[in-house]
Parts: structure tokens; C-alpha cells; sequence
């Protein structure tokens, strides 16, 4: 999530996003870092996306336009961890369970309503081949 925020705050520079971090967020990625697979950074960028989408529905004054909000934070995710070792094609394999996940996560029905699974999929497709942004 740190990564995320960093990148989303106007830091898109790798080593600004490293130099940002705090002792110990910088201690526990070069402890895991060394040992971590791909996979694992792949996980890490989905739960952040999720995150960010349970955020957004749980801020009453930011509801809105959902469409526009999942397209903008699937283009951050995807520049943010673009140089860290995640693999971004699995965002399409993974866009259902994703759903599933903010689905679970989410109270309203803001997002449920505006984003079916599909929808969901079809925007994960689209910023991964780079139809959008």
C-alpha cells in the first residue's frame, strides 16, 4: 500500500519511492525482498488494489463515478509496481477473484452496483493491453 500511495502522492521515480519509505518499511523490504517470488508481488499488488477500492467506496464524500475511479487505479497499480518484480498479466487472471475480494470487503452498494464482474474484467484487460492509459 505504501508503494501505491508513494507512487499515487506524484512519486514515480523508484529510488524516490525508496529514499520515502521509513527505517523500518525499508527494513522489512530489503529483509523480504531477496526471498520473494514474483508471485508474492503479484499478491501484494492485487490486495493493494483492492485496498484502494475499499477505501474509495468507504469515503462518503468521494462516491461517484466508479468506472472512472477503478480505470484510474488500475493505471497507478500498474505504474507503481511497474518496477518491482510483480506480474501484471495476472491482473486478468485474477480480476474475478479481485472482484470477489472488494465485493466481500465493501458494504454499499456503490461499487456492486456499478461494477459488475465483467465490467471488472474487462477494465482489468484493458489497462494490462493497454487499451487505456
Amino acid at each position: 500500500m505504501r508503494v501505491f500511495d508513494l507512487y499515487a502522492g506524484g512519486k514515480t521515480d523508484k529510488f524516490e519511492i525508496l529514499f520515502a519509505l521509513d527505517e523500518g518499511e525499508e527494513e522489512l523490504l530489503e529483509t523480504y525482498t531477496a526471498n520473494v517470488q514474483r508471485a508474492c508481488w503479484t499478491k501484494a499488488g492485487l490486495s493493494a488494489i483492492a485496498e484502494v477500492l475499499v477505501r474509495y467506496e468507504r469515503a462518503p464524500a468521494d462516491r461517484g463515478d466508479w468506472p472512472a475511479v477503478l480505470e484510474d487505479t488500475l493505471s497507478t497499480a500498474k505504474g507503481a509496481f511497474a518496477k518491482f518484480p510483480w506480474h501484471l498479466p495476472d491482473l486478468v487472471e485474477q480480476a474475478p477473484d479481485l472482484h470477489a475480494n472488494v465485493m466481500d470487503r465493501i458494504g454499499g452498494d456503490g461499487f456492486s452496483s456499478a461494477m459488475s464482474k465483467r465490467t471488472f474484467a474487462k477494465a482489468c484487460k484493458a489497462i494490462v493491453y493497454g487499451y487505456l492509459k
